[in-house]
């Protein structure tokens, strides 16, 4: 007999002096794995001690010492981790009606004792074939899961920081980060969404139940951040009435955002280096080492090379930060995200003002897409809250937009306006549509204008759910639908 191509590891439970150990040898000179155990009890006890690296299949006698073969399939059918092995049943009853009530028991074949070897082996693989189908299956299932799931995660990201090739850049990096420890360096302008970005990476990460411990460097004297960075002991300076956990110490298990590393002095930046490189510090006026097991996440808006070429920031700490390196665009770069961003923050607003904004009207659109927005995402959130409080309806007017938003010299900065207004315009209309799922009566009440204006700009710019170029034009009876 050839060995065969299809070896598996088969566990049988037979309790017959001769049939048990004949059948062992037999898969075994055909290239299988064979275990064989005497009782249902022990077949069990054999399952629960090799769980990660179980039988593809099991041969099971139907007469057993204690619990017969038919209670023992029932339970491995029923059971979470065994369901899925197939079982094939030994048995010396040749009636229909025996068959029936193996099969009915859970057993996934039948065999008659005593059996030919060439049919053992060939119920065998035939049985390991619908296994390995199976497994491929679900194996399928399982990555079309996970690929929902990041797609879904992806999404979401994409919503809170924004739809622009550079942010869906960013996005997609997160997700390729999440399943590492490794530090991180955020670097870009002040007001583009570090902190945001920050919070993002740690929400994606294997710490998301850790805490996320925020400090601003900038924001302290030296010996001060000392303190909060790694906290002090009683009596280690005036004031200290008390002993202090440092960030460190609170972030242990999770992740520390040290927002402006760039402002930190270079004392400072040796004790940090220690701590990146060893997990260990000690607090102010304290002798005991303490440890830290805190993801690092960095973020400035200094160029730290030209930092490093003038001396002022360490170059060892400057790469045991600068892992993962992250570079948030201005959002003057990345205007296309401004439609989701404004959206965002509306909804956040209506929560916190009590209101029930709808949208700004195309033209303050204009007027938002016109802005240089120096302050970035910041700028922009700021001009959003402060229009919000002065809205008096659902629809924001240029009106309500600061003098600056509104005055000629807003549109300086783009030399072919026209040119520039006019893709924003597309842009901000195609995103409220996909916001309405395309919906354009609540689209069109969203922006302001009447559905026949709606179409009119659709058709204009080309838009459609489909192609994104192809319009389907609306009939008459479309547009006198309330």
């Amino acid at each position: 007999m050839n060995p065969s191509s299809d070896n598996g590891h088969i566990l049988i439970i037979e309790d017959d002096p001769y049939n048990g150990p004949f059948t062992q040898q037999l898969l075994q000179s055909a290239g299988f794995r064979a275990d064989l155990v005497e009782s249902a009890e022990l077949g069990l006890e054999f399952l629960e001690n090799n769980n990660e690296h179980g039988p593809d299949m099991i041969l099971l006698d139907v007469n057993l010492p204690g619990m017969d073969g038919l209670e023992t399939v029932g339970k491995l059918k029923a059971h979470p981790e065994y369901q899925y092995i197939p079982v094939i049943i030994f048995t010396v009853h040749n009636s229909l009606e025996y068959k029936i009530l193996g099969l009915n028991s859970g057993g996934d074949d039948y065999l008659i004792k005593p059996y030919e070897p060439d049919e053992l082996i060939a119920r065998v693989n035939a049985m390991l074939r619908i296994r390995r189908l199976y497994s491929s299956l679900r194996h399928e299932r399982q990555m079309n899961r996970r690929l929902t799931q990041t797609l879904d995660r992806s999404q979401q990201l994409a919503n809170l920081l924004g739809r622009s090739p550079q942010m869906r850049s960013i996005c997609d990096l997160l997700l390729d980060i999440s399943t590492t420890n490794s530090h991180v360096l955020i670097q870009g302008e002040s007001g583009t969404g570090k902190e945001v970005i920050a919070k993002a990476i740690h929400d994606e990460s294997l710490r998301k139940n850790g805490p996320f411990v925020v400090i601003n460097c900038a924001a302290y004297a030296e010996t001060l951040l000392h303190s909060e960075l790694f906290g002090h002991e009683k009596g280690a300076f005036t004031g200290a009435i008390r002993r202090k956990p440092g960030r460190f110490e609170q972030a242990d298990g999770g992740t520390i955002f040290l927002d402006e590393i760039g402002e930190v002095s270079l004392p400072t930046q040796v004790i940090l280096l220690r701590v990146i490189q060893e997990g260990r510090f000690e607090r102010v006026g304290g002798e005991e080492t303490l440890s830290s097991n805190a993801r690092i996440i960095a973020a400035t808006n200094r160029n730290l090379k030209r930092a490093m070429a003038e001396g002022i920031f360490r170059e060892d700490l400057y790469w045991r930060l600068n892992v993962i390196s992250i570079n948030v665009p201005p959002l003057r770069d990345r205007k296309e995200d401004i439609p989701q961003l404004v959206a965002n923050f509306i909804e956040r607003y209506n929560v916190r003002l009590t209101k029930n904004i709808v949208s700004f009207s195309p033209e303050a659109m204009d007027l938002i897409f016109s802005h240089n927005w120096p302050g970035n995402v910041r700028e922009l959130e700021n001009v959003v809250e402060r229009s919000m409080v002065l809205a008096k309806h659902e629809i924001i007017g240029p009106e309500h937009l600061p003098s600056e938003l509104r005055a000629q010299e807003a549109y300086a900065c783009f030399p072919d306006q026209g040119a520039d207004l006019e893709f924003h315009e597309k842009e901000h209309i195609r995103s409220v549509l996909e916001q309405c799922d395309w919906n354009k009566y609540k689209a069109a009440r969203m922006m302001g204008i009447s559905r026949s204006t709606l179409y009119s700009k659709i058709r204009k710019h080309g838009l459609d759910r489909a192609t994104g170029t192809a319009v389907v034009l609306p009939s008459v009876q479309d547009l006198r639908q309330p």
